[in-house]
């Protein structure tokens, strides 16, 4: 009685876990870290102008302390950055198509996860990452866009290295514009 019973709980243990295996693959894990992501199209790292007064915070944190301050019209160095995407965005596929080298089929989903820019994103698909277009209208239905904050590493002149979430606070970071 007592081994019928044991086998009886060990097969619902089992028949949940998978359940909730396959929960776990149907979506990207949060949040999804992008080490060296610019994300747009002809971002780039280098020399970049400072456009509004901006903090520079001494580790990727809003409660870090100030490593130092940049003025408006200082140059710093765009060293490196990382998009931390917080809710990825949910696209609903409407007919057959292939898409990285996934054969996807009318009602799979996909998830953006960092932008690259002209329409191609990260995408996470069944536990892969590849990189492609979703932005077809009449293949794909963004359901929602994906939540992410893109922090810079900049350095100074002084050799001062330090971390913002203000992107939009400097210049010269289009290589094509």
């Amino acid at each position: 009685m007592r081994s019928k019973l044991f086998c009886a709980i060990l097969l619902v243990v089992g028949i949940l876990a998978s359940i909730t295996s396959g929960q776990r693959k149907s979506m990207p894990p949060m949040p999804f870290v992008d080490k060296g992501a610019c994300p747009f199209e002809c971002c780039t790292y280098r020399e970049w102008n400072v456009t509004k007064t901006t903090i520079a915070r001494k580790n990727m944190n809003d409660a870090s302390s100030i490593a130092f301050r940049m003025k408006t019209g200082e140059k710093v160095l765009g060293v490196t950055g990382v998009v931390i995407t917080s809710k990825p965005g949910e696209v609903l596929v409407l007919k057959r198509t292939k898409l990285g080298r996934f054969d996807l089929k009318k009602g799979d989903k996909i998830f953006l996860l960092t932008n690259l820019g002209e329409g191609f994103h990260k995408i996470w698909f069944r536990g892969r990452i590849f990189e492609d277009a979703a932005y077809d209208e009449t293949r794909f239905k963004v359901i929602q866009q994906p939540k992410a904050i893109w922090w810079v590493k900049v350095r100074n002149r002084r050799g001062q290295i330090g971390w913002s979430r203000q992107p939009e606070n400097f210049g010269n970071m289009d290589e094509c514009g």
